[in-house]
């Protein structure tokens, strides 16, 4: 069965041509289902199906912001060495998007699309020794993806003010990309504006200052306890 592994960390390199290096998976690091990927688990599908990687964006097959030029292991994970494609819509907007969070102190994240093949059980969770690789993603902020809805936006619930405020940074870095179509410049403008409305309430929540019952509706509409 395919599964997506999210990996946060940040990009090694990305230059004026366009080439960006970052890691796509970690060896040693447990997964949200428990899978630890241990060193040497992505030779075999390397050797195997190199020509047919590809690096999308968003785990979606219609979107390739770039093309990996090399794809390897080292001490720390799967690294990955791609060029994106400059003279496209996509790939100049994803080249802005790194250099945006980069210039906030922000990062863009980074997934695989793999399947294991072989594992074993032990007290630390199922160790991957083979994966089958399918893809690389680049995983955007979520403000920057034209299907995100703003009700969708993230479990308000776990959120606090410094999580909303770095969200609200990075939107504004976001939103002076250029390349941007009106209907996703829109979409962020509207993703500001209603974490500014959270962080508002949030706040008027620990100043004692608003009406309970007004706060109230706002968390209940919110599935905030």
């Amino acid at each position: 069965m395919k599964k997506f592994i999210p990996f946060d960390y940040e990009i090694k390199d990305i230059d004026q041509k366009g080439t960006v290096i970052f890691y796509a998976n970690a060896f040693e690091v447990k997964d949200s289902d428990g899978d630890i990927s241990m060193k040497g688990s992505f030779r075999k599908t390397l050797g195997e199906n190199r020509s047919r990687l590809r690096h999308l964006k968003w785990h979606d097959t219609r979107f390739m912001p770039g093309a990996i030029k090399e794809i390897s292991e080292d001490d720390i994970g799967l690294i990955v060495k791609s060029g994106l494609i400059l003279n496209t819509q996509l790939g100049r907007e994803t080249y802005e998007e790194y250099k945006a969070l980069a210039e906030v102190n922000q990062k863009m994240e980074h997934s695989v699309a793999v399947q294991a093949i072989k594992y074993q059980e032990s007290d630390r969770g199922r160790e991957v020794s083979e994966w089958k690789l399918h893809e690389v993603s680049t995983l955007t902020a979520w403000g920057a993806n034209p299907l995100a809805q703003v009700t969708e936006i993230k479990n308000l619930k776990d959120l606090s003010r410094e999580d909303i405020e770095q969200d609200i940074i990075l939107l504004r870095a976001l939103i002076n990309i250029k390349s941007y179509d009106e209907l996703k410049l829109e979409q962020i403008d509207k993703q500001i504006e209603y974490l500014e409305t959270v962080k508002a309430a949030l706040q008027s929540e620990h100043d004692a200052t608003t009406d309970l019952d007004t706060l109230q509706e706002f968390r209940t509409l919110l599935n905030l306890k």
